[in-house]
C-alpha cells in the first residue's frame, strides 16, 4: 500500500513537471516568429517590411545578423552578404523573435537571387517616403482610437483623418514613382543631404585598389564616422571602352573591393553601409575619346549621406566630412 501511495506521488509530480515544461515551450515558442514580405525602408539597425496582409512590421537587425542569399536551380547555394545587402525592393523572409515592443529581433535574413536581381532595380531613396508614409499611418490609427474614446470630437477626428489619408495617398504616388530608377539613389533626395565624398580610380580592366588609395580611404572612413546619422553609399562605374556586359561586371567588382575594405577598416558598422550600386557606364564624367578621360570614368564614388531629419539639415554643415579624390593608377 505505501508503494501506491509513493507512486502516486511521483506520478503526480511528474506529471506536473511534464505540464509546466510543456507550458515553457508553448511561451518559448510562442516568442518565435516568421516574417516574409517586401522590405520598403531602411535606418541604421531598423528595417520596415511590409508583410502580405499590408501591415509593417519593424525588424531590428545587427552587424551579425546572417543576410543569406539563396540561388542555383533549387535554391541549394547559400551566399552570405550581410545586412549591408538588404535594400528596398528585396523580398525577404526573416526568422527571430518578439520583442516587448512587438519588433521583430532577426536571427536570421533569407532571400532569392531573383530577388536580389529585382531589387537593384528599385530606387532605394524609397527609404524616407516610407517612413513618411508610415507616420502617416500611425496618426490614422491614433485618430481612429480618438473616435472609439471621444465620440463627442468625432466630426474633428474624422477631417484629421481625412487630411492624413490625402497626403498618405500622396506620398505613396511619389515612392512608386521611383521603382525602376537606378541612379535615383538615396543621395540623390531632398531629404538627404551629402556630407562628403571620395573618388577611387582603377586602371583599365582591373578592380584593384592601389595602397594609396585604400590608405586613403580609411582615413576618410575614420572621419565620416564621425558625422551624426550619417549612411555610406558606394557606386561603381567603368568607362565606355569594351563591351556593355564587361563594364557593368567591372563596375560591380570594384564597388565590391572598396565595400570590402569599408568592412574591414571596422569604422563603418555594417548597418550604416548601403549595398553597392554597380553603375556600369553611366554617369562618365569624362571624354572616352582620351586616355585620362577613361581613367576619370573609371572609378568608385564613396558618398557620405545624412537624413535632414536626423541632423537638422543645413544647421549640421560645420560637420560634414572632407571630400578628398583618390589617386589615378
Amino acid at each position: 500500500m505505501n508503494n501506491k501511495i509513493g507512486f502516486k506521488k511521483v506520478h503526480g509530480f511528474g506529471t506536473a513537471l511534464a505540464v509546466l515544461a510543456f507550458a515553457g515551450v508553448s511561451v518559448a515558442a510562442a516568442q518565435e516568429a516568421t516574417v516574409q514580405g517586401m522590405i520598403v525602408g531602411r535606418d541604421g539597425s531598423t528595417m520596415y517590411v511590409k508583410t502580405g496582409d499590408s501591415q509593417r512590421q519593424i525588424v531590428v537587425l545587427s552587424d551579425n545578423t546572417p543576410a543569406t542569399q539563396k540561388g542555383g536551380m533549387f535554391g541549394w547555394s547559400h551566399k552570405d552578404l550581410g545586412v549591408a545587402a538588404l535594400v528596398p525592393g528585396l523580398q525577404v523572409k526573416v526568422d527571430g523573435a518578439f520583442d516587448a515592443d512587438h519588433k521583430l529581433v532577426a536571427k536570421k535574413v533569407e532571400y532569392t537571387s531573383g530577388s536580389m536581381k529585382t531589387a537593384k532595380q528599385i530606387d532605394a531613396g524609397l527609404t524616407p517616403v516610407n517612413a513618411k508614409v508610415a507616420a502617416h499611418e500611425d496618426a490614422i490609427r491614433s485618430a481612429r482610437r480618438d473616435i472609439e474614446s471621444a465620440q463627442a470630437d468625432i466630426e474633428t477626428s474624422k477631417q484629421t483623418i481625412a487630411a492624413n489619408q490625402a497626403q498618405e495617398a500622396q506620398d505613396a504616388q511619389a515612392a512608386q514613382s521611383g521603382i525602376g530608377k537606378t541612379n535615383g539613389r538615396i543621395g540623390q533626395l531632398d531629404q538627404y543631404v551629402e556630407k562628403g565624398s571620395m573618388t577611387v580610380n582603377f586602371r583599365n580592366g582591373s578592380a584593384a585598389v592601389s595602397k594609396a588609395d585604400k590608405d586613403q580611404l580609411e582615413d576618410f572612413l575614420k572621419t565620416a564616422a564621425n558625422t551624426q546619422g550619417f549612411m555610406v553609399q558606394v557606386q561603381g562605374f567603368a568607362s565606355k571602352v569594351g563591351s556593355p556586359s564587361v563594364n557593368q561586371r567591372l563596375s560591380a567588382e570594384r564597388a565590391d573591393a572598396v565595400l570590402t575594405i569599408i568592412q574591414q577598416s571596422g569604422a563603418i558598422p555594417l548597418t550604416r553601409i548601403l549595398a553597392p550600386a554597380a553603375m556600369g557606364t553611366t554617369n562618365q564624367v569624362a571624354d572616352n575619346h582620351s586616355r585620362s578621360g577613361q581613367k576619370e570614368n573609371r572609378r568608385v564614388v564613396v558618398t557620405i549621406l545624412v537624413n535632414q531629419g536626423i541632423t537638422g539639415g543645413a544647421d549640421q554643415s560645420a560637420s560634414a566630412a572632407p571630400a578628398p579624390t583618390g589617386s589615378e593608377q
